[in-house]
């Protein structure tokens, strides 16, 4: 049976659904906004990488060092990439226990739903039966009087 106190807490609930609804979407945009920042540092390194390459250093010692510098950046591509394919799956599962967040909220919003139509209806029948009633007792005190 609906009641008001059914309705409220519902409600209650809808709204604590919502908030961990917003959390998880908080959660999945900072996710997805890590995994970019990886994915232009890689393509930074890369591009540096690149460039490296191209120029020819004259000086023995110079062109060690920068061997030595391209070598330390490839390694860091490999880290950086490594970052990133973990911040993939991490964003994969944080966008699941979004989706699961935003269904428990829509169960919980249709349950609510549910019961403040039951409650709207429980009103409806209790203004009809008090119409009825009034109907009736009108009725019955035309007929006594006549």
């Amino acid at each position: 049976m609906s009641t008001p106190q059914a309705v409220q807490r519902l409600e209650l609930m809808l709204r604590l659904r919502q908030s961990d609804v917003d959390t998880q979407e908080t959660v999945v945009r900072d996710k997805h906004q890590l995994t970019q920042r990886y994915q232009k540092n890689i393509s930074r390194m890369e591009s540096l990488c690149q460039h490296l390459g191209a120029s020819a250093v004259p000086h023995p010692a110079l062109a060690i060092n920068a061997g030595a510098f391209k070598h330390s950046l490839l390694n860091l591509i490999t880290l950086q990439k490594q970052d990133l394919a973990l911040g993939d799956a991490d964003l994969a599962v944080a966008r699941k226990d979004l989706l699961a967040a935003v269904s428990r909220r829509e169960v919980m919003d249709k349950l609510g739903e549910q019961e403040r139509m039951a409650l709207q209806k429980l009103r409806e029948r209790a203004l009809q039966k008090q119409s009825d009633e009034t109907a009736t007792q009108a009725h019955l005190r035309r007929r006594g009087s006549m």
